[in-house]
C-alpha cells in the first residue's frame, strides 16, 4: 500500500477517535457507584451543572472537528497549498517573505472562518454558564492582542526553522530539538515578564497573613520565592487557579484573584502546596527533557516519511523548507501527536498525583484539600463524572479521585 493510502486511513481514523472522545465525552459515567460517591460531597445539581457545562456546543464542537480536520485535507492532499506559494511567490522573491506571508494567509483563511466559533465558545457560551465578565470591546480587544502575539510567534519561529532545515540539510535533526529546548526553557522565564502582562494586570501580593503563611510554607521545603503576584482573572472571569513559574532563584507564584476570593487561606495554602511540589520533583525540567527526546525523534520519523513520500511522489511536495511541505508536516506532528497523547497524559497524571501527595505531606491538612478539590470544581462548573475512556485523555486525576485519595492517604 502507498504511503498517501496509509496516511489517509490514518487521517480518517485520528478524526473518527476525536469525534469519539467527544461522543463518549457528552455520555460520561452513568455508574451508580461513581455517582454514589460523588454525592457524598456534591449535590445532584453540582452534577447536572458539570454535565451541561461539558455538553455546551456538542454539535457545534463536532462541526468543528470536521471542519478542522477538512482544512487540514485540503491543504496536504490537494494543490491549494502550492498555488497559495505560487501566487506568493510571484510577487516576492525572498525565501523568508515568502514562508512568512504563506503562514500568514493560512492562518488568517482560518481566523476567519473559526472567529464565529471562537465567540460562540469563548464568549457567548462563557456568559450563559455565568463565567466570562467581558465586554464585546474587551473581547475584541484580547482577541487583537492574541492574534498580534501569534503573528509575531509564526515570524520569528518560522524564520528561526526555515533557517534550520535550509542551511543544516544534515544535521537538522538534531538542531530542531536543541533550539526547541532552548525556546522551551527561555519562554519559562519571559513567559510572566512579556506575555502575561500584555493580557492580564497583575501586582505583588499585600503584606498580611496570606503572604506570611505562603513564605512559611515555602521556607519549610526551601524553595526560595522572588516574588508572589496576584493575577485580575475576574475582570475576565470567574475561573480560578493558581501557578508557580521561573526557575533557580527566579521563582514566582501567581494566584488569581478570584481564588482568593472564594477560598480560606488554608485552602490556598494547600494549592501552593501542590505547585511547591510540581518544583520539588522539578517536573517542568523532566516535561522539558521528555520533550526533547519526543521531537528529537519525531525530526527522525518526518525526516524518513518525508523523503519516502518524495520518491513515491504522491503529494505535491518540494523541499523540506518549502512553504507547501508545512501542512504534511503539521499533518504528521498531528498524527504522532495523536500516538503519543495517551502516554503524555499519564504521565502528567502521575506528576499530578506525586504534587497532591506532597501537598498533604507538607500541609498535614486533609480537610482543606478536599474542601479545594470541592470549590474548584464548582467554582469551574467541573465534570463530575466523566466517562472512563475520555479520562485516558485527562492530563489531572478527576476530582473525586483526588479527593478519594486524600481520604485514604495516611500522615
Amino acid at each position: 500500500m502507498k504511503f498517501k493510502k496509509i496516511f489517509l486511513v490514518l487521517f480518517i481514523l485520528d478524526l473518527f477517535l476525536s469525534l469519539a472522545l467527544k461522543y463518549f465525552s457528552y455520555i460520561g459515567d452513568e455508574s451508580l457507584e461513581t455517582k454514589n460517591f460523588i454525592l457524598n460531597y456534591f449535590t445532584e445539581n453540582d452534577i447536572k451543572i458539570g454535565e451541561e457545562y461539558s455538553r455546551r456546543g456538542f454539535v457545534v464542537k463536532i462541526v468543528l472537528e470536521i471542519l478542522n480536520s477538512f482544512i487540514l485535507f485540503v491543504l496536504v492532499f490537494t494543490k491549494f497549498s502550492t498555488r497559495l506559494e505560487e501566487k506568493i511567490s510571484f510577487k516576492f522573491k525572498n525565501p523568508y517573505i515568502v514562508l512568512i506571508l504563506f503562514l500568514y494567509s493560512i492562518y488568517f483563511i482560518r481566523f476567519i472562518i473559526f472567529i464565529p466559533f471562537d465567540y460562540y465558545f469563548n464568549y457567548y457560551l462563557e456568559h450563559q454558564f455565568g463565567f466570562s465578565k467581558m465586554t464585546n470591546f474587551t473581547y475584541l480587544i484580547f482577541k487583537l492582542k492574541s492574534v498580534g502575539l501569534i503573528l509575531f510567534g509564526i515570524s520569528i519561529f518560522s524564520l528561526i526553522y526555515l533557517f534550520l532545515l535550509k542551511k543544516f540539510s544534515k544535521t537538522w535533526v538534531f538542531l530542531v530539538p536543541v533550539t526547541q529546548l532552548i525556546i522551551s526553557l527561555v519562554m519559562s522565564f519571559l513567559f510572566p515578564i512579556l506575555i502575561t502582562p500584555i493580557f492580564y494586570k497583575f501586582e505583588t501580593l499585600p503584606e498580611g497573613s496570606l503572604k506570611n503563611k505562603i513564605e512559611a510554607l515555602s521556607k519549610k521545603v526551601n524553595v526560595n520565592i522572588e516574588n508572589i503576584y496576584v493575577i485580575y482573572e475576574s475582570e475576565y472571569s470567574n475561573h480560578t487557579n493558581a501557578y508557580f513559574t521561573g526557575f533557580g532563584s527566579n521563582k514566582k507564584i501567581f494566584l488569581y484573584d478570584t481564588l482568593i476570593q472564594n477560598h480560606t487561606e488554608e485552602e490556598i495554602i494547600s494549592v501552593l502546596g501542590h505547585e511547591l511540589g510540581h518544583w520539588v520533583y522539578s517536573h517542568q525540567i523532566k516535561d522539558i527533557g521528555v520533550s526533547f527526546f519526543e521531537i528529537l525523534f519525531f525530526c527522525f520519523l518526518l525526516n524518513f516519511l518525508f523523503f519516502q513520500f518524495k520518491k513515491e511522489n504522491s503529494l505535491n511536495l518540494k523541499e523540506i523548507y518549502s512553504p507547501p511541505s508545512l501542512p504534511f508536516l503539521v499533518l504528521v506532528f498531528m498524527l504522532f501527536n495523536s500516538f503519543l497523547e495517551i502516554p503524555w497524559s499519564m504521565l502528567s497524571r502521575s506528576q499530578e498525583t506525586e504534587a497532591d501527595i506532597y501537598a498533604l505531606d507538607i500541609t498535614k491538612d486533609r480537610e482543606s484539600f478536599i474542601e479545594t478539590e470541592i470549590k474548584m470544581a464548582k467554582d469551574n462548573k467541573t465534570r463530575l463524572n466523566p466517562h472512563p475512556f475520555v479520562e485516558l485523555y485527562f492530563s489531572h486525576p478527576k476530582t473525586i479521585d483526588r479527593i478519594r485519595l486524600a481520604l485514604e492517604y495516611k500522615f
